[in-house]
Formats: C-alpha cells, sequence, structure tokens
C-alpha cells in the first residue's frame, strides 16, 4: 500500500482522538482510508463508523475511496460490499464498515458496539452532533483501541473545533496538520493551482491551501443561514448554471420568497462534459425540466446542447457587480447539504488595490456556485431591481 510518509505516526497513533486537519489536496482522507482498511483486514470484530453529515454526500466520496483501496490492494475477495446499505464486511474475520450521514439518526440510534469513528468533514457537524457520536463509542473488547477520527480543512476561527480540540484542548488526543506539500501522490496540475493562489490571492492561499485557521478578510456575503431542506412552494423558482470543466461545473437550484432567497446545490463536478451533464440532469433532477434555467452567456455552444434536449433556458445577466447586490438584498438560506456553495460562501470577498485597500470586485477565485447563484436571479437584475443597496461592510 502505497502511503506518505508523513502520516506515519498517525498510522501508529492510538489515541482515543486523532485530528487531521490542514489544507485541501494533503491526502488526509485517503491516509485514513488506508489505516482503517488495514485495521479490518488484520483484525477481527471491528465496528467502524465512517460518518458524515449527509447520508449521500458518503456514496461518491469515502464509500468510493474504500471500493478504490480493497480493489487496487488486490484483497476483494475477503469482502462484502453492500452498494444499497453502504456496507464493507470482511467475511474472514467480521470486521464492518458502517457509513452513515448525521441527516439519518433514527438509524443511528440503533448501531452498537463501535469500536472506532471517522467523522469526514467534521466542520461541517455542529458540536451536539459530535458529542452524540463520541457517546456511540464503546466495546467490550479490551483487545481493541477506541478512536475517533477527525479530518476537516479549517477555516473560520471561529468554529467550534477550534476552540474544543485548539484553544481548550483534549486528553488522549493527536493533531496532525498537512498541506498540499505534504502530498507526494499530488498530479502537478494541482500544485499549479495552488502555486498560483499563493501569488493572485495570499489570504486565501493561507486559508485553503496551507489551511491556517482565520478569518477572511472583505467577505462579500456575511450572514447566511444554514436550513436543513427547501421551502416545499415559494413565489420564484429557478436554476443556476455555471458551465466548467477544469473549473466546478455548477447547477443550483434557487427559490425566492418576499425578502427570503433559499439555495441548494445540485452538481458541483470538475471534468464534466455537457452531456454528462445533462444526462444526471435527466436521472436524478427531471424536476429541472420544469423551470426557467438562467446559464452563462459565454458559452452559446453549451446552451444550445439544452435547447435541443428540450429545456427552457435563457442566456443569463453576468454583470457581477448588479448580481452581487441583487443576492444581497435578500435574506440568504443555504441548504446543510450544499458543502460546496457553503465554502465558496465563507470565502467570497472583495478584491484589494495596490494600497492594500478594498474594491467593488471580487476575487476572481472561489466563485463556480457564487456566480451560478447570480445567473439564477437574472430575473430580478432585469425586471425587480434590488431590494435594498450594496453594502461594503467589511471593516
Amino acid at each position: 500500500m502505497k502511503a506518505n510518509i508523513v502520516y506515519k505516526p498517525f498510522y501508529q497513533a492510538k489515541n482515543k482522538y486523532c485530528v487531521l486537519y490542514g489544507g485541501a489536496g494533503s491526502g488526509k482522507s485517503h491516509a485514513v482510508a488506508q489505516k482503517i482498511l488495514k485495521r479490518i483486514d488484520r483484525f477481527p470484530n471491528h465496528r467502524i463508523l465512517i460518518v458524515r453529515k449527509v447520508a449521500r454526500t458518503l456514496r461518491a466520496s469515502v464509500f468510493q475511496m474504500f471500493r478504490d483501496l480493497i480493489e487496487f490492494e488486490g484483497i476483494g475477495h475477503k469482502f462484502k460490499i453492500n452498494k444499497s446499505d453502504m456496507t464493507i464486511e470482511n467475511i474472514m474475520n467480521k470486521s464492518t464498515l458502517l457509513f452513515y450521514g448525521l441527516d439519518d439518526v433514527e438509524k443511528l440510534k440503533s448501531i452498537a458496539g463501535i469500536t472506532s469513528i471517522w467523522i469526514e468533514e467534521a466542520s461541517e457537524l455542529n458540536q451536539k452532533d459530535f458529542d452524540q457520536l463520541d457517546l456511540r463509542l464503546r466495546s467490550d473488547n479490551p483487545n481493541i483501541y477506541m478512536q475517533i477520527i477527525l479530518t476537516f480543512n479549517p477555516i473560520s476561527s471561529h468554529h467550534w473545533l477550534k476552540k474544543k480540540f485548539f484553544d481548550i484542548g483534549v486528553d488522549d488526543c493527536y493533531i496532525q496538520k498537512t498541506t498540499y506539500l505534504d502530498n507526494r501522490f499530488l498530479p502537478e496540475k494541482y500544485k499549479d493551482v495552488f502555486e498560483n493562489l499563493r501569488r493572485t490571492n495570499p489570504e486565501y492561499y493561507e486559508v485553503y491551501a496551507l489551511g491556517n485557521w482565520g478569518i477572511i478578510e472583505g467577505v462579500i456575503y456575511k450572514d447566511i443561514t444554514i436550513i436543513d431542506k427547501l421551502p416545499e412552494y415559494c413565489e420564484d423558482e429557478y436554476i443556476g448554471l455555471d458551465f466548467g470543466y477544469n473549473h466546478p461545473y455548477v447547477v443550483v437550484h434557487v427559490k425566492i420568497e418576499k425578502s427570503n432567497i433559499y439555495v441548494n446545490e445540485i452538481i458541483y463536478e470538475s471534468e464534466l462534459p455537457n452531456q454528462n451533464a445533462i444526462k444526471k440532469i435527466n436521472d436524478r433532477f427531471s424536476f429541472i425540466r420544469d423551470l426557467m434555467i438562467y446559464a452563462d452567456s459565454a458559452r452559446p455552444d453549451l446552451i444550445n446542447d439544452f435547447v435541443e434536449d428540450g429545456f427552457m433556458i435563457e442566456k443569463a445577466n453576468k454583470s457581477v457587480f448588479d448580481g452581487i447586490n441583487t443576492v444581497k438584498s435578500f435574506n440568504i438560506h443555504v441548504t446543510n447539504t450544499s458543502k460546496n456553495i457553503l465554502r465558496e460562501f465563507e470565502l467570497y470577498s472583495w478584491k484589494k488595490d495596490k494600497n492594500d485597500n478594498f474594491m467593488d470586485e471580487p476575487i476572481k477565485q472561489n466563485d463556480d456556485a457564487m456566480d451560478a447563484i447570480r445567473y439564477a436571479l437574472t430575473p430580478f437584475i432585469q425586471k425587480k431591481g434590488v431590494l435594498k443597496s450594496i453594502s461594503l461592510d467589511f471593516l
């Protein structure tokens, strides 16, 4: 099994708590998956719970990662993989991996005998979520060490994770910080992205690439309310689409009711061809066919693909300042499953001039979902205007 040597202390750590944090692209999630796979391959009677805030985000990420690792190691004959229930069982020693989201609390309550827990994207959880998981860690087997592993990229210095594990501190806790510079398997094209970020946006580089705790200055949208799901009925309802390939291809669902805007992430995926995106929408999000889509007007050829497939789609108003002004005129609500949108909202900020003063222009990074949301509000930019003036209240 190929491993990053930087994680050797973590592989050997038997502390009750292991906190792996840092920048994007550091390979920490892969390292955790490797350690857990070795444990259930070598030792019997493990019941390891792997969680994220929302169950559906596990299937294409961590669950698939374990399937790929098992295949890569050539040990598939040892494991029974249940795709529908998202469980992986070692049929030789009865050790089992269970994949659950915290949005399925009732199922979690029925799980007993958990020997270890991995919380992926722990920053998505609130402290109450964590405390409930902590209570579930119990085993009568004296030969098994119990462990809770948390992996995340820090953003806000006000997050409860910083207060609990860094400011106050927790007994019997191993903490390791890594960045893309520690990942010897990271492709060069991704390293180039981070290095370009170092030159163009040093503040964002510190948080996103180096994983340093902090608050991004000049954040454009400050007051975001996180909700469980979109309301069923609203006055207005649109789809925003920002085409991409190397950058993420983003589709957002936006509902508007009086002074409130509600946003949900539909697609946020890099290297997704337009025809594949259309197929995904038809297969999984067919309700979009009944809604007006406002799309990036710079790609009329891609818009035409949607037209030929029978979608209602128009070119979006691409005025950045007017669009931001319009979005800020609403009370913003985002579903808790929209992890990429929430991340962008936290990092989307105003550009500075050569004198270090903020400008009324956003930094052209971390903005793919931000663009899509603005596009969805095209009818409001064109017809209804702005409900209140923009406020550069970032000082």
